[in-house]
């Protein structure tokens, strides 16, 4: 009996020691959280400011800790997916040039948000002109006019089991084989 109780007072013990370690990490790494968390407001503060793309966790913590910057962030990333939307869609790189002007020339020089907007639209146009879509777009929109456009054409052909096998290919030009 004596020593079952000894065995549980031991176990009782280690548990005990065990929990204080770990109210005593928790207090630590409430320091040092609180530290980080100013750390990091200052961080999502001044990447938004930047006009940096921010991550859904930076988002919520903004609509937590100061919504009138996470309206402003709002709004400058819903100007730079239009921006993007509408880049996307260009046919040459004069084309998307003028839309980045006009993206940028439609803000207010009296728009508070002004600074943030433009530099999420620049951050937009420097990606897009970093990706590869832009290096494959012609340089006017001449030059986009007059590229041929490759043709589609289906060619069928029969397998050794006796099934039909239909290939979609690319030609320059389209061209008429009739077998005889």
């Amino acid at each position: 009996m004596n020593i079952t109780l000894k065995k549980e007072k031991a176990v009782s013990d280690a548990m005990l020691g065990q929990q204080l370690m770990s109210y005593a990490r928790s207090l630590q790494e409430e320091g040092q959280q609180k530290e980080s968390k100013e750390a990091y407001a200052a961080k999502v503060y001044a990447k938004a400011r930047s006009g940096q793309r921010l991550t859904p966790e930076e988002m919520s913590f903004l609509a937590r800790t100061n919504p009138e910057l996470y309206r402003k962030v709002l709004r400058a990333q819903m100007l730079r997916r239009e921006l993007e939307s509408r880049l996307k869609n260009c046919k040459s790189k004069q084309e998307a040039q003028e839309a980045f002007s006009a993206a940028v020339g439609s803000i207010s020089d009296k728009d508070p948000d002004r600074d943030m907007i433009i530099q999420a639209l620049n951050q937009a146009f420097k990606e897009f002109r970093e990706s590869g879509d832009y290096e494959r777009l012609p340089d006017t929109r001449e030059e986009a006019e007059n590229e041929k456009k490759p043709h589609k054409t289906m060619e069928y052909v029969q397998n050794g089991n006796g099934y039909q096998e239909a290939y979609l290919t690319e030609a320059e030009g389209i061209a008429f084989v009739a077998g005889a």
